[in-house]
């Protein structure tokens, strides 16, 4: 599952803010697009870097797209490339969600005629000028379709969209993150990912996975030669606890080799067994607990 937010300056700051932080904590990936790759300020002030541009969004890469209203719509409803991502979507059946003036990017798509829709009062008239059967309702769902009025209709139109999104899996949201955590630190591409997927496991998403695909995943990273990980060694999970360990004490790269090379005559993470990854995790534990997180222990 990948989402995907379309806005630009002057965006109701709520209408944006709240998908995108609530797809994050369901462990969802989220790109936020807008025509330039400059950072976009909300009507009250708040600022949100853009992951992509709209020329580099490629609409089969995404399962829903939202629609945040304020003034933004307005700048947004006649690019053309809006328009044709818009299509796409409803094309292909994929999940549009938008509230408050998002609605006004659905119309001038044209993709309004005969659904059924709410918006911000003042754009009303424009929805059933465009064939479009309006409801003064906090949120309407129509097919792959759902709409909402104000930010204060949000929870009503979180819980919408959620519901799309959520597919039985058998893992829990740590290891959702941790898959994404191995993406991003890997700098694999979202094809690249895909890919993987599909070839190691036979799913497309990591929502998709259950307990066994997962494990086999991470035994496919550990043993690969293109991530240098001793496929005798260390586990991918240890390697990672070993990370969040340090980011714990703010010790970097130099600092860490210098404790492995005094304490454990080794010069990397990837030199470690298992054996002696779970004795250095046990270690910076021990640090962590008694030492003060502002200094640095002296390697």
């Amino acid at each position: 599952m990948k989402a995907l937010i379309i806005s630009a300056d002057g965006f109701e700051d709520s209408e944006l803010l709240v998908p995108y932080y609530r797809f994050l904590e369901e462990g969802i990936e989220i790109d936020i697009a807008s025509i330039k790759s400059d950072p976009i300020i909300g009507k009250h002030g708040y600022r949100v870097m853009t992951t992509r541009t709209l020329a580099q969004i490629d609409s089969s890469l995404y399962d829903i797209l939202i629609l945040p209203g304020g003034k933004a719509p307005a700048l947004l409803r006649n690019n053309e490339k809006i328009l044709a991502l818009v299509h796409q979507f409803f094309k292909d059946g994929k999940t549009v969600a938008a509230i408050c003036h998002g609605p006004q990017i659905l119309v001038s798509a044209g993709v309004l005629s005969g659904r059924r829709a709410t918006c911000y009062k003042n754009v009303a008239e424009e929805l059933k000028e465009a064939g479009c059967s309006y409801t003064d309702e906090q949120v309407v769902v129509d097919d792959n379709l759902i709409t909402s009025r104000v930010p204060a209709d949000l929870p009503a139109f979180i819980r919408e969209i959620m519901k799309r999104c959520r597919k039985p899996t058998g893992l829990d949201k740590k290891k959702l993150a941790l898959i994404h955590i191995v993406k991003r630190d890997l700098h694999l591409s979202d094809q690249e990912y895909r890919d993987i997927l599909q070839q190691v496991t036979g799913v497309r998403s990591a929502k998709d996975l259950d307990e066994k695909a997962f494990n086999h995943l991470l035994r496919y990273f550990a043993r690969s030669k293109r991530y240098q990980i001793n496929p005798y060694g260390l586990t991918f999970r240890q390697k990672y606890f070993i990370k969040h360990l340090l980011a714990d004490l703010h010790w970097d790269e130099t600092h860490f080799h210098n404790f492995l090379n005094k304490y454990y005559q080794k010069k990397g993470i990837n030199d470690l067994t298992k054996g002696e990854a779970s004795k250095v995790i046990e270690s910076l534990k021990n640090i962590i607990k008694h030492t003060d997180r502002n200094s640095q222990p002296e390697a």
